[in-house]
């Protein structure tokens, strides 16, 4: 397995334990490799996210690029293990969106370039 793909599943898990830990009982997971970018997809029907805790969701997402981490690295000490398994996620994807209604579950598209 190449160490792109080991990446995509580390977030795939990533994900899908979120899912189970949020009640899921149904879960929806797409990986798909297109020209230009891999998309990882999950949608589950857990509990789903008030508005505040979607918005924290969307910061821990909105990570610099591990690449970027060296500089970044020092804003993540202290951080909690609840919330670090989205701060790594979002290290490691370009783009993402993600939408969430309490009670309705959460849809999570994550977005990575493939490099030249």
């Amino acid at each position: 397995m190449t160490a792109r793909w080991k990446r995509i599943k580390g977030l795939m898990d990533e994900l899908i334990t979120n899912s189970f830990k949020a009640g899921a009982t149904v879960l929806e997971s797409k990986i798909m490799d297109e020209d230009d970018k891999h998309i990882v997809y999950v949608k589950d029907n857990g509990k789903g996210m008030s508005e505040e805790k979607l918005e924290q969701a969307k910061k821990l997402l909105d990570q610099p690029r591990r690449d970027e981490l060296e500089e970044y690295y020092g804003e993540l000490a202290g951080r909690t293990a609840k919330n670090s398994g989205l701060s790594i996620v979002g290290m490691m994807v370009d783009e993402f969106e993600i939408k969430s209604e309490k009670g309705q579950g959460t849809e999570i598209k994550l977005i990575i370039y493939k490099e030249d």
